[in-house]
C-alpha cells in the first residue's frame, strides 16, 4: 500500500462525470449500429383470447 501512485485529485473525474462519459458513448453506439429491419410478427392468438 505504501507503494501507491497517488494522483493529483484535480485530474481525476468524479464519478458522476465517468459515468456519464459511459452512458453517452452507449447511447450513441445503440443508435448509429445498423441492425437488419425485420416487420413485427403476427401470431395467431389462442382461442381463449
Amino acid at each position: 500500500m505504501k507503494n501507491k501512485k497517488k494522483e493529483p485529485k484535480e485530474e481525476l473525474p468524479s464519478a458522476a462525470d465517468d459515468c456519464a462519459d459511459v452512458t453517452s458513448k452507449h447511447e450513441r453506439f445503440k443508435k448509429s449500429s445498423d441492425k437488419p429491419k425485420f416487420p413485427p410478427i403476427n401470431y395467431e392468438k389462442p382461442p381463449h383470447f
